[in-house]
Formats: C-alpha cells, sequence, structure tokens
C-alpha cells in the first residue's frame, strides 16, 4: 500500500508544518488538510490513509472540532466503500461510517456541516441502497452553509460542495 505523503510529497510538508503541541481549538484548522484529502480520493488507499489521518487528528482535538474532524473519519470510511472489490466489504464500510455520522448528527443536531458531509455520501450513492432517508434535510443544511459562505477559507472545498448540492438538486427534480 502507498501512503497518503509517499503519493503526494507535497502533503507530508503541509503536515509536518504544522505545530505538534498546544494544538487545543486550532485542530479545526486541520480541517482543511481532511477536506482536501477527502476531495482527492481515487483509490481505496487514500480514503483509508484519510480515515487513519483523521484519527489522529483526533487524539489531540476537543469540543466541536474534534467532532468535526470524527465526522471527517467518518465520511472517508463510507467513502472508501466506493474503491473496494469485496461487495460485503463495500457495503459494511458504508454502513459503518453512515452509523458514525448519523450518531454524531443525533448527539449535535445543529451541526450543519455534519448533515453536509453525510449528503456527501448519501447524495452520490445508489438509490437501491436506500441510504438517503435524510438527503433533503442535508441538502438543506448544506444550502444554508454555502449561502453564509462557510468554507470561504476554502474555495475548493466550496465549489466541490456547491457542485454536489447542484447535482443533487438536479438529479431529485
Amino acid at each position: 500500500m502507498v501512503s497518503l505523503f509517499a503519493r503526494w510529497p507535497f502533503l507530508f510538508v503541509l503536515f509536518s508544518a504544522l505545530p505538534l503541541v498546544g494544538l487545543g481549538q486550532e485542530d479545526c484548522g486541520r480541517l482543511r488538510e481532511l477536506r482536501t484529502a477527502f476531495m482527492d480520493h481515487s483509490t481505496l488507499e487514500q480514503a483509508e490513509e484519510t480515515e487513519r489521518l483523521a484519527m489522529v487528528f483526533l487524539e489531540s482535538a476537543s469540543g466541536d472540532c474534534a467532532l468535526l474532524i470524527e465526522a471527517h473519519r467518518w465520511v472517508s470510511l463510507a467513502r472508501s466503500a466506493d474503491f473496494g472489490f469485496n461487495p460485503a466489504t463495500k457495503l459494511q464500510r458504508l454502513n459503518a461510517g453512515l452509523k458514525g455520522l448519523d450518531a454524531l448528527i443525533m448527539k449535535r443536531p445543529d451541526l450543519k456541516v455534519i448533515q453536509a458531509l453525510r449528503l456527501s455520501i448519501t447524495g452520490t450513492a445508489p438509490r437501491f441502497l436506500g441510504v438517503d432517508d435524510h438527503w433533503a434535510a442535508d441538502l438543506a443544511a448544506l444550502q444554508q452553509l454555502l449561502q453564509a459562505k462557510h468554507w470561504k477559507d476554502n474555495a475548493p472545498y466550496a465549489a466541490w460542495m456547491r457542485d454536489l448540492a447542484k447535482q443533487i438538486q438536479q438529479e431529485r427534480a
């Protein structure tokens, strides 16, 4: 398995430049790396590497930052289902990731970002899987975040989420 750092050396430089102690609330800054890695998933190894990276970041996170980092962990696990070969394993990864996201949403229903992240999985999953029960509420949450310019500091991620919203609106119209 090729690590994410071996595949994209610039990530090593990016991560090694981050402070290693006393992160506290600054862990939320690490969401940018998780979002970027998520957008770049094109192999099982990348999705697994991003999940591991989120777990490392989670060790020093607290409060809402920890919840958001954990949400990215579950997204990466669910997203890894896109790249597997064994259908049973793919379904297990998808369901485990969604179960984790659902638990976080139950814990903090006011964090619209977690709903938007869930939509990035359920909104693109094949409908026959039946995992899109919350798509309308999740899409509304995503649209609220986009309108509030929630990701203004990360234009590529904001554009990716905007495209996701458009895609889902077109498919559900």
